[in-house]
């Protein structure tokens, strides 16, 4: 019986250490490919939501592929590594590593890599999956060999394999959308990883040459969006500047094969582009020279909200008497359209900034009505009327596909004649009963 039969016959189990946007999504898949699958997490919230049925997340097929692996008996849900580890033959880490101070945050994984160790026995696969510095790997297999006398390639198998999904299609992006990036501790692991991989990625695998290149591949995919939507945004502020409509430049340019400039926004969220240029440049820091693109870039993304809340000031010192009860209202938490998805939208940013100018402020998204962060802060709400009723300002932070829908006849009935909004995405069409200001154009 070879590797596919083993798994899809649950004679293997996989436990998958970290239920949250990744490791749900991973869980998801082998749950849809048949396999038996043992979630591991210490979020007691996240371990009841399972235990009812329910998706940790809003991913589309999440919720059916937990019911019925629960329905099945091929859900094991626990809070207890050793036991999972025990029960397992493969072992996915799938936990969440950000930042701390601008550097790599690695508690949460070897916090992982310290539980297997206890447990570990010959035979055993370990596969981590977050995109992690260049070398990591090396360090996480070392802790293993100091803590245990195991050897790898001798007595287990480490593959290192970078989730490549974005949310709204991240089960779709792993079984149809790429090929899965693999590699190993040495030719053992990487023939397991390629095996075990094929089993649900029909784009196929990328084999590469080490460990390194594969954590280097994901970086990379990361600072090639990051400093192309720093373009985007200079270009953007230039126009401003000098009075020229940056869409309709960036259009025409983009009417020529070799021109693919992005769109200029708010800023950048999510919990991958943010975040991966860093682990570049702290690998660099003695070579300063190597990384001054990709610091100039993270700088000019990090300032768009600064760039926003400049802007909207200007306004109310320039048009309105008193800043007292100026109403903002913000369209869009999410930081990208048509995704429930809030981690470090940039949004927050400029309510933080907001908030510090004594505005009030309101906040509409389709997704969201409560949220930690806002709850001193902001109103944030999911009646998109409540959020524009007598607004002062309104700011377009998200493309979310119903602000599209704001044009002269239905805005009449949702604003007053005097409101000024500012579109920070380019959605809402040209409009001449409210001054619009759009970012990227003078």
């Amino acid at each position: 019986m070879n590797l596919k039969e083993y798994v899809l016959n649950g004679k293997i189990t996989i436990a998958i250490f970290g239920i949250g946007f990744v490791g749900t999504t991973i869980m998801t898949v082998w749950l849809r490919a048949g396999a038996r699958v043992i979630a591991v997490d210490n979020n007691i919230n996240v371990l009841e939501k399972l235990r009812k049925g329910k998706s940790p997340t809003k991913e589309p097929y999440s919720q059916r592929a937990i019911s019925n692996g629960l329905k099945e008996n091929r859900l094991i849900i626990t809070s207890d590594p050793q036991t999972a580890i025990r029960k397992s033959k493969i072992i996915i880490i799938a936990v969440q590593v950000g930042l701390k101070n601008k550097n790599a945050n690695l508690t949460s994984i070897i916090s992982v890599i310290n539980s297997i160790s206890k447990e570990i026995k010959k035979g055993n696969t370990i596969i981590v999956t977050p995109t992690i510095p260049i070398g990591t790997s090396r360090k996480l297999i070392k802790i293993i060999e100091d803590k245990t006398n195991l050897k790898v390639e001798k007595d287990f198998h480490y593959i290192y394999s970078p989730e490549r999904i974005s949310s709204g299609q991240a089960v779709k992006d792993i079984e149809k959308n790429y090929p899965a990036i693999v590699s190993g501790a040495g030719k053992k692991s990487t023939e397991l990883g390629k095996k075990f991989f094929n089993i649900i990625a029909s784009k196929g695998i990328i084999e590469m040459s080490t460990i390194e290149a594969a954590e280097g591949e994901k970086i990379f995919e990361g600072v090639y969006r990051d400093v192309n939507i720093a373009l985007a945004n200079e270009l953007a502020i230039i126009c401003e500047k000098n009075g020229l409509n940056f869409w309709e430049i960036r259009n025409a340019s983009n009417s020529q094969p070799y021109s693919h400039i992005h769109k200029s926004g708010i800023g950048v969220g999510g919990y991958c582009i943010p975040i991966y240029p860093y682990f570049l440049i702290n690998m660099n820091k003695k070579s300063h020279e190597y990384t001054n693109l990709i610091k100039v870039s993270r700088k000019i993304n990090e300032n768009m909200p600064k760039h926003v809340v400049k802007h909207i000031t200007d306004v109310v010192n320039n048009q309105f008497k008193s800043r007292k009860r100026v109403k903002i209202s913000i369209l869009g938490l999410s930081f990208r359209g048509n995704i429930p998805d809030k981690r470090l939208s940039p949004t927050y940013e400029i309510v933080k900034m907001l908030n510090d100018e004594k505005f009030d402020i309101f906040i509409h998204d389709p997704y969201f009505d409560k949220d930690k962060f806002l709850e001193k802060r902001a109103i944030l709400t999911k009646d998109l009327k409540k959020c524009l009723r007598n607004s002062d300002i309104v700011i377009l932070a998200t493309d979310h596909m119903e602000y599209y829908e704001l044009n002269d006849n239905n805005l009449k009935k949702l604003v007053k004649k005097e409101t000024v909004i500012y579109d920070g995405r380019n959605v809402i069409p040209e409009i001449t009963k409210n001054k619009i200001i759009r970012i990227g154009k003078g």
